[in-house]
């Protein structure tokens, strides 16, 4: 079974419950805890405030590689992956916890390494490891981790994508395993950022590659789009590995994945908002939202043609565009 099938599975087999205000399918879940003081557990209160919730998993020869990388990077991959999702809706990370199976050849040293990596990740945005769990075993490490933050304002979903709007994308895209898939950092700040200079419509971050991530957001926003070829921030990792494979440098932008940069919509008139908002992070607008046609891809000719299979997905890894 695919990645994207088995969650369209598990969402049909999870009903909704009046506490889940954001369900599966955006990249983090949204609960209303109960205040005490609201009347809620006398059932006449409201529900608040929102708890966001995340958790992902990192293991050893997919997400890295402990034959060249460290205990300590992979701590970091681990948890920035995790909060590179809470970046995607403009919430702000509170805590962490990790689950850890380890190797039976792990020793201590290996074992506080992978902790200080971890620690260190979550600290740069103030987000504490607060508990977890340890288990060790005759296969590669395996680390969990899960992700508690709160919102300012109403998460940004993938859902509110609207015909019209400029499509954009943070950073530079394509060629991260050429390092930066172990070295790059969240965008928390620079969502921040983005939540309060303009009404961003919806966002998600990159990590499967834009191939596959941007028809995710338009499919929960029921909508089409147009992505240029041409516009596309090719990382200069992209391009170097386009010299190698003899693949367009464009293609490594639109299909490698782990970039962990912001793909979001916001109105045409909202643009100038954005467009200079951090020196540090550049955006680019790439395309424009349609109505519910077709996805298309216009090549470097000027071409355009239907959206290409690319990205990551679990079940079959590819670059086939």
């Amino acid at each position: 079974m695919r990645e994207n099938d088995f969650i369209a599975w598990i969402t049909a087999q999870s009903p909704p419950t009046p506490a889940v205000r954001i369900g599966i399918g955006d990249d983090m879940a949204a609960i209303a805890t109960e205040s005490p003081d609201s009347g809620a557990l006398r059932g006449t209160g409201v529900l608040s405030p929102l708890v966001l919730l995340k958790i992902d998993q990192a293991l050893d020869q997919v997400h890295f590689d402990l034959a060249t990388h460290t205990p300590r990077e992979a701590g970091r991959k681990a948890v920035n992956r995790c909060l590179s999702d809470c970046a995607a809706m403009a919430c702000l990370p509170r805590a962490i916890l990790i689950s850890v199976a380890l190797p039976q050849s792990a020793g201590d040293d290996f074992a506080r390494e992978l902790f200080l990596g971890s620690r260190d990740a979550a600290a740069v945005f103030n987000c504490p490891l607060v508990g977890g769990d340890t288990a060790i075993w005759n296969q590669r490490l395996a680390i969990t981790v899960a992700a508690m933050g709160t919102a300012e304002h109403d998460p940004i979903r993938r859902s509110g994508a609207k015909p019209g709007d400029i499509v954009c994308v943070s950073g530079q895209l394509g060629g991260s395993i050429l390092g930066r898939h172990m070295t790059f950092t969240p965008r928390v700040a620079f969502s921040q950022k983005l939540a309060t200079a303009a009404n961003i419509h919806a966002m998600m971050d990159i990590s499967d590659g834009l191939a596959m991530d941007y028809p995710r957001l338009l499919a929960a926003s029921g909508c089409g789009g147009v992505v240029d070829t041409r516009r596309l921030p090719v990382h200069p990792d992209a391009r170097n590995l386009a010299t190698q494979d003899g693949q367009p440098a464009w293609r490594h932008a639109l299909s490698d994945g782990e970039d962990y940069e912001l793909l979001f919509t916001l109105a045409a008139s909202d643009f100038p908002l954005i467009a200079n908002l951090d020196t540090d992070v550049p955006v680019t607008a790439i395309g424009t939202v349609t109505g519910s046609g077709p996805l298309q891809l216009i090549l470097p000719d000027g071409t355009a043609i239907s959206w290409p299979v690319g990205g990551w997905e679990y079940s079959s890894p590819t670059n086939d565009v």
